[in-house]
């Protein structure tokens, strides 16, 4: 009796592990699926216009592929796996297809615990808090690659903790690699950091270059990408990089600018790990957000733990979370960290096998301190996202706490996705509309989108661009997709139209205290 009993209680983590991605698909997908776009201040757009020119299903618009000749400056394994799935041009389908690709994870996440914990419950402990961390959920709200991204980084890791000698560890390798490097260009740097780590380990020659298949693999598949996509899109990564080092080297003193630097990136990512356990915290009340540190600095010793071990995996990471102290976009340092945060909590759990007799107790004891502060993050979401109305269906509605904030900051959204019905039903099939963001109209408009003139012209200057650009149309508002900070694109579109060109639809906000945006008429 107890020899039989034994196989089915080793079975039942397992098994409560399948439950736990199932009810997580179930909820998640729910959460997620809506007929619109989440946000205009993501890439979901051009994840979804990239989509339709791959869809073998059905043939792309005109100005679907105008646009993609602009917008293809992503890597391409995420849109076509929408085209796909058949969610190119069902919005709601591809959200769901986002949650499940996060659901997916969970499976892999308890495959690694097994291998770093302390046992089999543990590791559903473990898999259970990563569920329920709150940044999953509002970060799975976006048409994005991160889940995908972090699906396969997962299993690369899961392949790596296998057994180095078994049939086929080096081809899955090298189609994960070439996975993580097809959906996001950062993948190019855990991939670099494991070729690192195989030119490093003291092997045989032998035993070091094989390693390397993988990553040039890799490598070949990127590059191979890089000739095929349009040929007017350009490294946009390489050209920020660039500019910000002239920037620093240029600085007075460039040590000074680049410790300012890392500074800044250090404690935007800090707040970004407390967000992405808690979403909030009470000012004057810090007892939460220093037990959400003591996690992150606990991952961190985990994560400085196996790379002292020799690990492969603390290279890939190690080099994944630098990456991003010296990227300049700390205002997106959560999403940032989203594809990492499951081997990172992994790693927290990890650094508590210090303890050895006591490993077990402690790893509870950090599930439950962690499912004390995302409990409270998840109830939050489940009010929210049960509010009349329609701002349930913005991300901005769940990042921030205080109800008047986060309504303005979906009402934002909001008033864009009516502006874009506005475009559609003001204008015709073949007219022309300039924006900051072309792809949006072309997506969500049906219209053919031009880019407004650069910033920085005077007015006439300006006039004589819009001339030139033939656009038809020309649309203006506050808010700017890809610089939500600024609203000088705003202002001097308006000095310069103002007067020059006929007012065909004007929206104001919803409180009535001020314009939002302005579709104009042009005259050619």
């Amino acid at each position: 009796m107890t020899s039989a009993r034994r196989p089915l209680q080793e079975a039942l983590p397992d098994l409560a592990t399948a439950l736990l991605m199932l009810v997580f698909a179930a909820c998640c997908a729910a959460f997620v699926r809506q007929a619109s776009l989440a946000s205009f201040a993501d890439d979901s757009v051009v994840y979804l216009v990239m989509a339709q020119v791959f869809s073998p299903w059905q043939a792309v618009s005109a100005p679907v592929a105008e646009a993609f000749a602009r917008e293809a400056i992503y890597p391409p394994l995420f849109p076509l796996l929408l085209a796909l799935t058949g969610a190119a041009r069902d919005i709601a389908w591809a959200h769901v297809v986002t949650a499940l690709l996060l659901a997916a994870c969970l499976p892999l996440v308890y495959v690694l615990a097994l291998r770093w914990l302390a046992g089999r419950w543990i590791a559903v402990l473990a898999t259970l808090a990563v569920a329920l961390l709150p940044s999953l959920w509002i970060n799975a709200k976006g048409i994005l690659s991160e889940p995908l991204f972090c699906l396969l980084l997962l299993a690369t890791l899961c392949v790596l903790e296998g057994e180095p000698a078994a049939r086929g560890r080096t081809a899955l390798l090298a189609l994960l690699m070439a996975g993580l490097v097809l959906t996001r260009t950062v993948g190019m740097i855990p991939v670099v950091a494991y070729a690192a780590w195989a030119v490093t380990r003291g092997a045989s020659p032998q035993g070091r270059w094989r390693p390397l298949v993988p990553a040039a693999v890799a490598l070949a598949a990127y590059v191979l990408w890089a000739e095929l996509r349009p040929s007017v899109t350009s490294e946009g990564y390489l050209q920020i990089v660039a500019g910000r080092a002239h920037r620093y080297l240029d600085a007075e003193n460039p040590v000074v600018a680049l410790a300012g630097l890392l500074w800044q990136q250090a404690d935007a990512m800090a707040q970004a790990w407390i967000g992405s356990l808690m979403v909030y915290w009470v000012e004057g009340s810090p007892l939460r957000a220093v037990l959400a540190c003591a996690i992150g600095l606990l991952g961190l010793g985990g994560l400085a733990w196996r790379f002292l071990q020799g690990r492969p995996d603390a290279w890939m990471l190690a080099a994944y979370v630098l990456t991003y102290l010296l990227w300049p976009f700390d205002d997106q340092m959560e999403r940032f960290l989203f594809p990492a945060l499951p081997v990172l909590v992994l790693y927290a759990f990890a650094a508590l096998g210090a303890l050895r007799r006591r490993a077990r107790a402690g790893q509870a004891l950090l599930a439950l301190l962690m499912l004390s502060l995302s409990g409270p993050a998840m109830a939050f979401l489940y009010e929210r996202a049960h509010t009349q109305g329609p701002y349930g269906e913005i991300t901005d509605w769940y990042r921030k706490p205080d109800l008047a904030e986060a309504r303005a900051r979906a009402a934002t959204h909001l008033d864009l996705l009516a502006d874009m019905d506005a475009i559609r039903r003001l204008t015709r099939p073949e007219n022309r509309v300039m924006w900051v963001a072309p792809a949006y109209i072309a997506l969500l408009a049906d219209r053919r989108g031009v880019p407004a003139p650069r910033a920085g012209l005077d007015p006439a200057a300006y006039r004589v661009a819009v001339r030139a650009s033939g656009a038809d149309y020309a649309f203006l508002s506050v808010y700017h997709p890809r610089d939500t900070i600024h609203d000088t694109a705003w202002q001097e579109g308006a000095r310069a139209l103002a007067g020059h060109a006929k007012v065909v639809h004007v929206h104001v906000r919803g409180d009535n205290t001020a314009v939002s945006s302005i579709l104009f008429r042009l005259e050619r």
